[in-house]
């Protein structure tokens, strides 16, 4: 049976100096590029920890390093990139980096030990990894097919020998509606995979045995965006819809049905002065604006700081956001901070969007990594400058 416990914020006044200092900050890349939904689209950076807390770190840039909890780093490769990859630590400490349909796998010096494709491994073509994890020695991997409604999973051995694969379709009525995999991972001897998409209101939870056999399917009508497992429990977060003003936490069962959902309202952080410019027609009035726009959130990722308390990271109105989360009584602080260590114009023609994509936590400090982008439409419009970078801060609950 559910439990919904709706909390309404009205006034929110967040003081946050001394919650959150910063350790250090590392800059993984700077380049630039021209997609409009970059970050939306692909993980621009992601990290992964080694058994004796070090990291390691892949860009959308190519760039592959592996870096000291104290910031300092120890490698550093160019590989080849791909819109889609992923990169995690087996239980031998090798690194398993994904990349379209071929898997690499290197030691950790970051020599490569085997690479695969495996785009010919089903018979149906246009296939791509979305999602990988590693557990008992083996991979578990979660893709899709392009222009179809057609999900696949697969497990390779520590050599990269298929052992099984399978694939099945998503209950939805067209292609475009098909929502593609974006997490797996394995629990009590079993496989979950999390589907969802960032112009979509819903998102799909898959369950299997080892090998893939006896499915559930369950159509979640949340926007989740990350499930992670405490003491031995799944836990997932995400938005109630595509409005993102409510923030959503529940606990997956083994049917796969969100029990015990919270709703947190989020506060405003859509101000009228910094986007009533740049309309394509009349722009609203300050009332108009006020009673239609509120808010503007994307949630990546989230961490444990105890049982009931979370930190949670994305971006806040194009600015990189944590939140401080008891889920007993509300936000405990809202911080989003204009970070213009990585500003290159400054003009009424500037576009930017920051966010942070992930959060690690290693001792009593986080690991967090993200991307600032900037544009100047005046001069250059269609050229996003960004910088991917990871940190190291340290939060009071």
């Amino acid at each position: 049976m559910k439990t919904t416990l709706n909390i309404l914020i009205l006034l929110l006044t967040f003081s946050v100096q001394g919650q959150i200092s910063e350790s250090w900050n590392l800059e993984i890349d700077s380049y630039t590029h021209n997609s409009s939904n970059y970050a939306s689209n692909f993980p621009p950076i992601e990290t992964a920890e080694f058994s004796n807390g070090d990291l390691v770190v892949l860009s959308q840039n190519g760039s592959l390093a592996r870096f000291k909890n104290s910031g300092a780093i120890i490698w550093k490769k160019e590989i080849e990139t791909c819109a889609q990859q992923r990169v995690i630590i087996d239980s031998n400490d090798n690194i398993i980096f994904s990349c379209g349909t071929e898997i690499t796998k290197f030691d950790s010096n970051g020599k490569i030990i085997w690479n695969k494709d495996y785009s010919n491994t089903f018979s149906k073509k246009y296939l791509t990894f979305d999602a990988i994890t590693s557990a008992n020695d083996k991979l578990y991997i979660a893709g899709h097919f392009f222009h179809s409604k057609h999900l696949c999973q697969l497990s390779i051995d520590k050599n990269g020998n298929v052992l099984w694969k399978t694939k099945f379709k998503q209950d939805v009525d067209y292609e475009f509606s098909f929502l593609p995999p974006k997490q797996i991972m394995v629990s009590d001897n079993t496989i979950f995979v999390l589907a969802h998409h960032y112009t979509k209101s819903n998102s799909f939870l898959y369950s299997s045995n080892l090998k893939g056999k006896k499915r559930i399917e369950k159509n979640i009508n949340y926007k989740i965006k990350k499930i992670k497992l405490l003491d031995n429990s799944i836990f997932a977060i995400g938005h109630l819809d595509n409005l993102k003003d409510k923030l959503i936490f529940g606990k997956i069962d083994e049917h796969l049905e969100l029990s015990n959902i919270l709703e947190f309202e989020l506060p405003r952080n859509l101000e009228y002065s910094k986007n009533s410019t740049g309309w394509a027609g009349n722009p609203p009035t300050k009332e108009e604006y006020e009673e239609k726009y509120r808010t503007a959130y994307d949630i990546n990722d989230f961490e444990f700081y105890n049982s009931n308390n979370l930190f949670v990271v994305g971006t806040s109105g194009g600015e990189h956001w944590i939140l401080n989360l008891d889920l007993q009584n509300g936000i405990s602080w809202n911080w989003d901070d204009l970070d213009n260590r990585y500003f290159k114009f400054n003009t009424k023609y500037t576009r930017r969007h920051h966010s942070l994509h992930s959060i690690n936590k290693i001792g009593n400090k986080y690991i967090i990594s993200g991307i600032s982008e900037e544009q100047n439409d005046h001069e250059e419009r269609s050229v996003k400058y960004v910088n991917l970078f990871v940190r190291e801060i340290k939060m009071e609950k």
